[in-house]
């Protein structure tokens, strides 16, 4: 249960954190620092890792609940 509960806390936050980073970059909302040329590599930084955490935690609660996906799988293609 306490796995569940950190790995969703995890998939969570990382998606949250690039969502919003996305949105920054999208609409341009960066400036001041060398031009926004250095505040915007540090978000497109946190934006890329954001993504990959948020990737590996998928994988991680994908393989977690396979045989949960599985069992409902069968059941649904069954009927």
């Amino acid at each position: 249960m306490k796995k569940n509960f950190y790995m969703d806390l995890l998939l969570f936050v990382s998606g949250l954190v690039c969502i919003i980073t996305g949105i920054v970059l999208d609409f341009h909302l960066f400036g001041g620092f060398g031009g926004g040329r250095t505040l915007k590599g540090i978000i497109t930084d946190v934006h890329t890792y954001s993504g990959y955490i948020m990737m590996v935690g998928l994988i991680f609660h994908l393989v977690w609940h396979w045989k949960w996906i599985k069992a409902v799988a069968k059941k649904q293609i069954g009927h």
